[in-house]
């Protein structure tokens, strides 16, 4: 039997266009329509549902069949990312790394980026590895971790800007990046 949070992202998949093969649900109080899901959803994200606040975040973001409300996404995201939903750290992340739906604050867009690469998503290690290498303050050593270990987990998008960053440093500078990267592998659990 699906659950409603299975139903809820197969309707909104399904209202942005993409393909849904979803089996017949035998709950007699599971949404049916997106407009129903849409409304057991704000009820869950405001009982405080993680994975609620990120699925209305993304919906309202995305405006599927509705008009975007990125000042509203990007609060469920908030609330999400506060409880350690990975995806919606990222997506908060970027919201307020281009300044959508609130201020932009690349402070705590990084530190959200962070969060999601400390709980091993691999695209926000690939995404904070490349702004730590362009945005102020710089910090090579540290994307130099983050670009290493998203390499590494296989993201080959990464391995080119990992060698990239490679060529841009001294030797004394690399071998101070691997320490530091070789130093926090051994910290890992």
């Amino acid at each position: 039997m699906l659950s409603r949070s299975d139903i809820f992202a197969c309707l909104v998949a399904a209202a942005m266009g993409l393909a849904v093969v979803m089996p017949v649900s035998q709950a007699d109080d599971a949404p049916q329509t997106y407009g129903e899901a849409m409304a057991w959803y704000g009820d869950e994200a405001a009982a405080g549902n993680p994975e609620a606040q990120f699925l209305l975040g993304f919906a309202l973001e995305t405006g599927a069949q509705a008009e975007a409300d990125t000042v509203a996404a990007r609060g469920w995201y908030e609330k999400a990312a506060e409880q350690g939903h990975v995806r919606a750290q990222v997506r908060l992340a970027l919201l307020m790394m281009e300044g959508v739906g609130g201020p932009l604050d690349q402070e705590a867009a990084r530190g959200w980026l962070d969060a999601a690469a400390q709980q091993g998503v691999v695209d926000a290690m690939s995404l904070l590895g490349f702004v730590l290498l362009t945005l102020e303050p710089r910090d090579p050593v540290t994307a130099y971790r983050w670009l290493s270990v998203a390499s590494e987990a296989g993201d080959p998008a990464v391995a080119a800007n990992l060698d990239a960053l490679r060529a841009t440093m001294t030797p004394e500078d690399l071998e101070a990046a691997q320490a530091a990267l070789d130093a926090w592998l051994a910290a890992q659990p």
